[in-house]
């Protein structure tokens, strides 16, 4: 069941420059700066009260937020919702004619499993399930 709003992410072309304007913008400071999927993708995140926004810049030309960021440019990406079962909302949300990017949930930058709706399928926007970790339910 989806529980709360987990994160905003929103794709950079340069984390330096991305993380300098939310501090002096904003005082937002990074808990963690990671690789992720495997290191095509840097990922930082800004705690804001019981969520966060998710900074991603593509490394690798392959990845599909590359092809984002070269046609819209920085933004918001997609919005990240917490499940606590996120093979039951994949499920039910397939049975109402949402499509998803992939047949099953990967792990993402959070070290949890995720999967994104195909944004078509969702209102016009990209949609996150997350699913929360067991000691942070």
């Amino acid at each position: 069941m989806i529980k709360r709003l987990g994160h905003v992410g929103i794709v950079v072309e340069s984390m330096d420059h991305s993380l300098e304007q939310y501090e002096r913008l904003f005082n937002l400071k990074p808990t963690a700066v990671v690789d992720a999927l495997g290191g095509k993708v840097k990922a930082a995140f800004l705690p804001v009260g019981d969520g966060e926004i998710e900074l991603l810049q593509p490394i690798d030309e392959n990845v599909s937020l590359m092809q984002f960021l070269r046609s819209r440019g920085n933004g918001i990406h997609h919005i990240s919702l917490i499940t606590d079962d996120i093979d039951g909302d994949v499920s039910r949300l397939k049975k109402k004619g949402v499509v998803f990017d992939r047949e099953n949930p990967t792990v993402g930058a959070h070290g949890t499993r995720i999967i994104l709706t195909v944004p078509q399928s969702s209102d016009n926007v990209a949609i996150e399930l997350m699913e929360q970790p067991a000691q942070s339910k």
